[in-house]
């Protein structure tokens, strides 16, 4: 059990306050990848990640969905299950939690102030997944679903010997720290697989085979992601959330077959259904349209199914209100989304490492009379789209109002779309 620092309950909010900000503040603006500090801080705390029972999930993009699910179809088998996740849309405390319940900022404040004491020059991220360890221990949790916040190999989730590893996609992203083709990144992300521990991915072509060179090295089963019958989820859309399910359902039978988790096949099914993640492709209201799609590859998805929405919708028109990070490849961001914009808002988080909208406006005018294609589909469903047609920009630093212009501007058949940023997206919702 957690031994509780005796604070006095009007003192939990301010000290939560404050100790959240002497985390963040350790928040480095350049990552430094390794093992060694995260390995040095939880020796001290006796190591609380070897006794738990963990799905370690890595990718490009996904992962957060498919974690979200197998968290979901083991809490509803009746299993106590953590979830630690990064970053997170409202509040640190989304980031910690144990079935339906997020860690409390009382427990904030009692585990951050346990651990500092052998705190050296750890990162935000290697502290807050200390602190999830030891929650996640001394709550005993039945299992945990872990997923990886950069890369895989060097990110500190992987001190852990999971019961299962998971890649879902492979993409384009932080090529300064993973390198700079989709085998290097693969190669990273592989990093997780295990000596003698299977894994289940999703991803394809070069990057598979990376994976599979990586698996038959360490001898770990490898165990595609097979095709499951189409969900109709209550709270998740998007068709990219059936490929996201293929490898949830994939991993959960895997867990199965080793006898590491007992779970009915027909109750799976109906927990699934119930996966709640929000702002991913997610209708906040008729025409307003978040989704956290935050690099290329992600841009690409939510591409596709703009697609597929404006034809089941009949949309006329997509009115984007975009903020990116800096570290992002923002001019392929942009490329992609530029044969759908009528009009475009440019706009920034509170985030620091936000890209400033002056940047991203620079960036989409060189683009403006560059030629972009557009997929066979979307010329069949929306023939009316012009590359060369006139595109209104506008720049709007405060979130809230880019979004409340963009909604003032949008005619009834218009979408208003909301991406770019995880950051920018949880000031939305």
């Amino acid at each position: 059990m957690a031994r509780f620092i005796n604070l006095p309950d009007s003192t939990i909010f301010m000290d939560y306050r404050k100790i959240l900000q002497r985390i963040y503040s350790l928040e480095s603006s350049k990552i430094k990848l390794g093992l060694e500090n995260i390995k040095a801080l939880l020796s001290k705390i006796g190591n609380p990640e070897r006794e738990l029972k963990c799905i370690h999930v890595a990718g490009t993009n996904g992962k957060g969905s498919v974690c979200a699910m197998i968290f979901y179809i083991i809490k509803e088998a009746g299993y106590k299950v953590g979830l630690y996740t990064s970053p997170h849309l409202k509040k640190f405390n989304e980031r910690i939690r144990i079935n339906g319940h997020f860690i409390t900022d009382r427990e904030i404040v009692d585990y951050f102030l346990r651990i500092k004491p052998f705190i050296t020059n750890q990162s935000f991220f290697e502290i807050t997944t200390a602190m999830a360890f030891l929650y996640f221990k001394e709550k005993n949790a039945d299992f945990v679903v872990l997923e990886t916040g950069l890369g895989g190999r060097l990110d500190a989730t992987n001190v852990v010997t999971p019961l299962i590893s998971v890649i879902t996609s492979i993409g384009l992203e932080h090529t300064e720290l993973l390198g700079n083709s989709i085998e290097k990144i693969a190669s990273e992300k592989a990093g997780t697989i295990k000596e003698n521990i299977p894994i289940v991915a999703g991803a394809k072509g070069n990057a598979l085979q990376v994976i599979k060179k990586i698996a038959k090295e360490r001898n770990a089963t490898l165990y595609l992601a097979r095709k499951y019958p189409k969900i109709n989820f209550k709270y998740i859309g998007g068709t990219f959330q059936q490929q996201n399910k293929d490898i949830a359902l994939t991993t959960i039978d895997i867990l199965k077959k080793y006898n590491l988790i007992n779970i009915d096949n027909n109750q799976t099914i109906g927990s699934l259904k119930k996966t709640q993640w929000p702002a991913r492709l997610q209708f906040i209201s008729k025409n307003i349209l978040v989704d956290c799609a935050h690099n290329p590859s992600g841009f690409e998805i939510l591409k596709k199914e703009l697609i597929i929405i404006k034809k089941q919708k009949n949309i006329k028109n997509f009115i984007f209100v975009v903020g990116i990070q800096q570290d992002k490849d923002i001019p392929m961001m942009l490329k992609t989304i530029k044969p759908l914009v009528s009009a475009i808002i440019f706009t920034n988080s509170r985030n620091e490492k936000a890209a400033n909208p002056k940047k991203l406006l620079k960036i989409f005018n060189t683009l403006e009379n560059q030629r972009f294609s557009v997929p066979r589909n979307f010329k069949k469903i929306s023939p009316e789209i012009n590359q060369n047609k006139s595109i209104k920009t506008r720049i709007i630093e405060n979130p809230k109002k880019a979004l409340n212009y963009a909604k003032k501007i949008a005619d009834k058949k218009d979408l208003v779309v909301a991406a770019g940023s995880i950051y920018l997206v949880g000031e939305l919702v």
